[in-house]
């Protein structure tokens, strides 16, 4: 059969296949960035377009994942019982610590990831208050994204407060409405904004919340849907559904040269769903023995974080040595490997440490 049914929990211990998943959106967005910075592949070609595709919506699949995650295992129950500030500890050690080594390398070896590091963008960083500014203010590349993640964090107790006041039915109504309505707020950025300024402002005018934050509330309203049904797709059927899905990232049509071309107008609302859909797909799949690829794919989703935040780094290191493919390979080698170490030496001690005696298995 296709389908299969599985109790549905307040806080599961596995959420189907988005490990894996976690480990290919970091792997994706590291290739995107260290093909461009090494040129691997021609503008407008085939490969080119297929990975800014994979690497910029995944980013945009991150978002979607962080608001399902968040909202899936962390119901307005169990924020009672472990106390505000508890929820507040266990999402700065998650977040921060990383985040802060990072931005400290980049500042001591004045490596020019981000604006000046003046005492009031430092306090920014550390207070993880730059996102309510401008999402770019983050001391290093890819911040923006840790930004508008410490936005959510900084709202859910009210969120969750509010969907648990609504019930079942209510809850799921309030955070279709918070997708929608925020979705609403991306339309001018999306439509014209962004591609109406010079080409050295657009990426700045692309990542601000305005038109970012609506992913996360489509995650939050997957997350509802996943909590209400038992329903649970077997792997091999969601795989199956996943390869159309993927097609449509890579496809070499329609045809572009400048990457911001493909992150705006109505185009980028049809590859936000195509994400989307790959993100649902994995949560309702039933969680199963993996193979020896999935397994892999699942340690690298355990490190995604670290990866996506240390792979400029292994660029700078790589880039003034070696260029072309041997770069690209040794950089994201390096990638890997400081991914791997950042995760055994911090995230998964601090990660235990958040965690408590109760042992708390959420993400």
């Amino acid at each position: 059969m296709a389908l299969t049914s599985t109790p549905v929990e307040a806080r599961p211990a596995r959420l189907g296949l988005l490990d894996p998943l976690r480990g290919i959106l970091a792997l994706c967005v590291a290739v995107y960035h260290l093909s461009v910075w090494f040129a691997i592949s021609e503008s407008g070609s085939g490969l080119n377009m297929a990975t800014a595709r994979l690497g910029n919506y995944g980013v945009s699949a991150f978002f979607v994942l962080s608001g399902f995650v968040l909202f899936r295992t962390t119901p307005w129950s169990r924020l009672q019982k472990e106390g505000v500030g508890r929820f507040y500890e266990r999402r700065f050690l998650r977040l921060a610590p990383v985040f802060y080594l990072l931005c400290a390398v980049n500042v001591v070896f004045r490596l020019g990831m981000g604006p000046e590091p003046t005492w009031v963008r430092i306090l920014e960083n550390l207070t993880l208050t730059f996102g309510a500014i401008h999402p770019n203010l983050a001391l290093v590349t890819g911040g923006w994204y840790v930004g508008l993640v410490a936005l959510l964090y900084f709202a859910y107790p009210v969120l969750a407060w509010l969907q648990a006041k609504g019930g079942s039915l209510g809850g799921l109504v309030l955070l279709a409405a918070l997708a929608l309505g925020l979705w609403a707020w991306s339309l001018p950025a999306t439509l014209h904004g962004v591609m109406d300024q010079p080409q050295w402002n657009r990426f700045h005018t692309y990542v601000p919340a305005s038109n970012q934050v609506f992913l996360l509330a489509w995650g939050a309203l997957l997350a509802g849907l996943h909590g209400v049904t038992e329903k649970r797709l077997e792997p091999k059927l969601a795989l199956l559904l996943a390869l159309p899905l993927v097609w449509l990232l890579i496809k070499p049509t329609p045809r572009f040269f400048d990457h911001m071309a493909a992150l705006t107008g109505w185009l980028r609302y049809g590859y936000l769903l195509v994400v989307t859909g790959l993100v649902a797909l994995a949560a309702f799949t039933r969680h199963t023995g993996l193979g020896w690829t999935g397994r892999r794919l699942t340690q690298l989703g355990a490190w995604s974080y670290g990866l996506y935040l240390v792979h400029p780094f292994t660029m700078k290191l790589v880039a003034p040595h070696v260029a072309g493919r041997l770069g690209f390979s040794l950089a994201l080698g390096l990638a890997i490997i400081a991914a791997w170490a950042l995760h055994r030496w911090i995230e998964e001690p601090l990660g235990k440490l958040g965690r408590g005696k109760k042992g708390d298995g959420s993400r």
